[in-house]
């Protein structure tokens, strides 16, 4: 068999025919050229040169346009093993391709784990990593500021490793797909660890006043709101060195039952009569979470949440600083608005970073979200009025999650943003990378 020959078979076996595609909230759908699912460097780095234009498919969870094309689409699903472990160090060098559900069971397997999380763990670790996704935790950053380094194709399809001490490494990391295809990266990583786990009711306007106390007295806070109700669910999180004390049964009936099934059962009695049933269904779904269930469990089981049905979503960070009136102001826009949300609204608090496309670049954050199942006319109203609202309060939007993309304004919220997309330039000066998404974040 010739080179060529074995080029060819490589090139067949990588290469899928093209086929639509879409996203997990089932709000775009495309079919590109091709789809093509590397196995390794040197192929990643032969599809990259062969391309006119070329996106990077994770795991379809982001509502944003990031990967959109008509021309090439690549999935590193076949790219997603992890390739050192430094128990010394404390590091984990890993193909970026894995979701974050593997990564976090072989992590427990060896005895480690990261030290937080999202609420899902269905998405790609380079997916979550270049959209800024986030856990919470007043004292932790963003899921990106657990990378140690990393290694990218370029725009020319040269091969690149950026170091946390490279001067790039805070425009590269959280770099939305722009700057090249991210393939590896190191992770810092924690000893395995417990979680001292507490949710319970308490009234929103209590869970202002005593913020501050709820928000430094945990590692990890944050609430539910079921609109309209006057409670919100709070979860307040404590790692801990005692063992698991919850039992199977309990564990299924709290993440499946009632978080899966009775949930989705309740949905499906909303859909007769929206504007009535949705109040009334809150309330329920509202206080059978609230009873106080207090577990010792392993740290992702207290970090994740059952996976949501299929919803629309946004969300926005605010400066921490601003916090209680800002969710006064936040409360009375959704119940003024006139709609009625299916879903609990979840507020998160993260630490500021300096990672130049961070919606919490420069200051620690709380998160705002807005999650429906609603028609689409009915979304539209709701998004136009959240997002004037996250304007007005100086709100910087999540990068994976629907908004209006505005330029102007993202560049008067992000301070370096403008260096973040000049720097774009040197890594891919073709604009091989930029689809129309991020043509309109970029052009002038």
């Amino acid at each position: 068999m010739t080179t060529s020959d074995r080029t060819s078979g490589s090139t067949r076996r990588r290469r899928r025919l093209a086929r639509r595609v879409g996203n997990f909230g089932e709000t775009w759908s495309f079919v590109p050229a091709r789809i093509e699912q590397p196995t390794t460097t040197d192929e990643l780095v032969e599809i990259v040169r062969g391309a006119r234009q070329l996106r990077v498919m994770g795991a379809r969870h982001s509502w944003s346009r990031g990967i959109v094309t008509e021309d090439t689409l690549v999935s590193l699903d076949r790219m997603k093993r992890i390739l050192h472990v430094d128990r010394e160090r404390l590091r984990v060098r890993v193909q970026a391709g894995i979701r974050l559900r593997d990564l976090i069971g072989e992590l427990d397997a060896l005895g480690l784990a990261l030290a937080n999380l999202g609420s899902i763990d269905e998405q790609s670790l380079a997916g979550a990593v270049c959209t800024g996704t986030h856990g919470t935790g007043i004292g932790f950053r963003c899921l990106a500021d657990q990378v140690e380094g990393l290694r990218l194709i370029d725009g020319r399809g040269d091969e690149r490793a950026i170091e946390r001490d490279d001067p790039d490494f805070p425009a590269v990391v959280v770099g939305l797909g722009a700057f090249g295809v991210v393939h590896e990266m190191t992770l810092a990583v924690v000893p395995r660890f417990q979680m001292h786990a507490i949710t319970e009711s308490c009234p929103f306007d209590e869970v202002i006043e005593r913020l501050d106390a709820f928000v430094d007295g945990s590692d990890h806070f944050k609430f539910w709101w079921f609109v309209p109700n006057d409670d919100a669910v709070v979860f307040r999180q404590r790692r801990t060195d005692q063992p698991r004390n919850d039992s199977d049964l309990k564990r299924w009936f709290k993440d499946e039952f009632l978080g899966f099934a009775v949930y989705r059962a309740a949905l499906a009695v909303q859909r007769l009569n929206r504007r009535r049933l949705v109040p009334l269904t809150n309330r329920i779904l509202a206080g059978e979470y609230a009873r106080r269930f207090e577990r010792i469990c392993k740290s992702h089981v207290a970090f994740l949440t059952p996976k949501p049905p299929v919803h629309r979503e946004t969300e926005w960070a605010f400066d921490y600083a601003d916090a209680k009136p800002l969710l006064r102001d936040y409360r009375k826009l959704l119940l003024d608005s006139g709609h009625a949300y299916s879903m609990p609204q979840e507020v998160r608090f993260t630490r500021g970073d300096a990672l130049w496309a961070s919606p919490a670049y420069g200051r620690d954050s709380i998160w705002l979200s807005m999650y429906n199942i609603d028609s689409e006319a009915n979304w539209n109203d709701q998004l136009q009025l959240f997002e004037t609202f996250a304007r007005a309060h100086g709100g910087r939007p999540h990068w994976g999650k629907e908004a209006t993309f505005d330029t102007d304004y993202l560049l008067e919220s992000l301070p370096k943003l403008g260096d973040f997309f000049e720097l774009i330039e040197a890594y891919d000066p073709d604009g091989r990378f930029a689809n129309a998404w991020i043509r309109g974040l970029t052009d002038d």
